[in-house]
Parts: C-alpha cells; sequence; structure tokens
C-alpha cells in the first residue's frame, strides 16, 4: 500500500511553543514556512518541510541542549491522538506498539521494535522520503520522547539500558544527554534506544482501556485517510508518467 508523503501539525504545537517561550511567526521565517501554518485548519508538510520546521524550531530556541527542552515540555496538554492512545496503554511496551502503527499521524517516521530473548526492547525510528539529513536534535528527541513517555505513564524515574546515534553530542554537552537517558550514548550507524525488560512492562497509572477504545476509532479513520491520499496521489503520478510516454 502506498503511503502518504504529507504529514499534519496539530494545534498541541502551539502549546509547546508557548511552554518554550518562542513565537511561531518567526520559527516559520526561519523554515521558509507561512506564517500563519499553525492557524491553518490542515496544514500538511512533506519530509523535508518538516525537518525545516524543526531545525528553524531549534534555531529560534537557540539552546545547545534543545532535543532535552522540547521534550520535557511533553505533557498530557499537548493533545494527540497518538499521544493520548499511547498513555492508556497497559505499558511502555503496547505503547510503542500502538505508536508503530499510527506515528506516521505525528510526524514523517515509522518505528521499528526489536524485543530481545531477555525481554529487552529496542526501539528503531527511521524517517519516510529523507531526501537530506535528518537534523541531529530530531534524532535525539525522538529517541528521548520515549524516556518522557514511559515517566508519564509510571510517574516514576525511568532510564535507557543503552543509547546509539549516528553523532554523537557535543562534548562540552554530552553529560547533560547521558544525565538524561542514564547511560553513556554510544555511536552507531542508526539512532535506536533499549529499554530492559522491568521499564517495557511497568505498568502505566495512565492505562484507560476505555479512553483507548474512543481514540482507536478515530486514529483508524486518520490513518485511512492518509493512505487514501496517498493512492490517490500515486494514481495520479503513474497516469502523469503514462501520458508522458
Amino acid at each position: 500500500m502506498a503511503r502518504s508523503e504529507i504529514f499534519f501539525l496539530n494545534a498541541g504545537w502551539k502549546i509547546l511553543f508557548k511552554d518554550l517561550g518562542v513565537r511561531p511567526v518567526n520559527v516559520m521565517r526561519r523554515a521558509g514556512l507561512p506564517d500563519d501554518l499553525l492557524s491553518r485548519s490542515v496544514v500538511g508538510l512533506s519530509t523535508a518541510e518538516y525537518f525545516r520546521f524543526w531545525q528553524g524550531l531549534e534555531d529560534e530556541v537557540g539552546s545547545p541542549l534543545f532535543p532535552l527542552d522540547i521534550v520535557k515540555k511533553v505533557s498530557a496538554d499537548f493533545f494527540d491522538p497518538p499521544l493520548f492512545a499511547a498513555l492508556c496503554s497497559t505499558s511502555l511496551m503496547q505503547a510503542a506498539q500502538r505508536l508503530a502503527k499510527y506515528k506516521q499521524l505525528m510526524a514523517p517516521m515509522s518505528l521499528n521494535i526489536r524485543v530481545d530473548q531477555e525481554g529487552d526492547m529496542t526501539l528503531v525510528p527511521s524517517w519516510l522520503y529523507a531526501q537530506s539529513e535528518v537534523p541531529l536534535s530530531l534524532q535525539i528527541a525522538e529517541l528521548a520522547f520515549f524516556i518522557r513517555l514511559a515517566e508519564l505513564g509510571t510517574r516514576e524515574s525511568v532510564k535507557a539500558r543503552s543509547v546509539v546515534l549516528p553523532v554523537l553530542p557535543a562534548q562540552p554537552y554530552s553529560r547533560h544527554y547521558t544525565h538524561f537517558f542514564g547511560c553513556e550514548i554510544l555511536h552507531g550507524p542508526q539512532p535506536l534506544i533499549t529499554f530492559s525488560s522491568t521499564d517495557s512492562l511497568r505498568p502505566f497509572l495512565t492505562a484507560s482501556d476505555g479512553m483507548w477504545k474512543i481514540f482507536e476509532p478515530e486514529l483508524r479513520r486518520r490513518l485511512s485517510e492518509l493512505d487514501e491520499k496517498a493512492c490517490l496521489l500515486y494514481t495520479s503520478d503513474a497516469a502523469d508518467e503514462l501520458d508522458g510516454v
């Protein structure tokens, strides 16, 4: 099935901008995007535009710890159905499974989950249709998000068993990242984060099967709409190619 190449920002970004103390218009101008991007009812961005949006936000915040700053601001107030569905899960493992299915409703990415014989869970994000280098801060933030998600769900301090990045954080600030993740960050070809079986299955206090049943139909509907738009775009492109033959 064709995948959508357009991704959508939700109203929760307005809350993040406010909490970060930045003006949306400044971010949009840095990114070369419409000033009123967040005010439009349906906002679609390509992966390249999303990267520009993210880089514009990083530049506007102007902090070497930007990835951690933004993740620490994520809360239940950041209203987004996939995030709420994750918090309704019984554990981080179930939350990751749900996010793997619906992640592209939040960002231009997919999520691979691996569980080893000991039950340790490794999460490997990858970006869809990326034609340019993924901003390092975005790679870090995607991994850090799962620490934040686990702590929101369990109300306990949760640390990673291991973290791998293709580019390591700058040395003067590496200790801040090590402290946040709870382990040394290793160098490797792709970003990934591993949680122990204990932390992967630690019960979420926010678990709610009733709320999940409310959110799931809407998530399925939104994902289906993305797939339909992708199919229409693919069909249109194929027709254009045939016309050009």
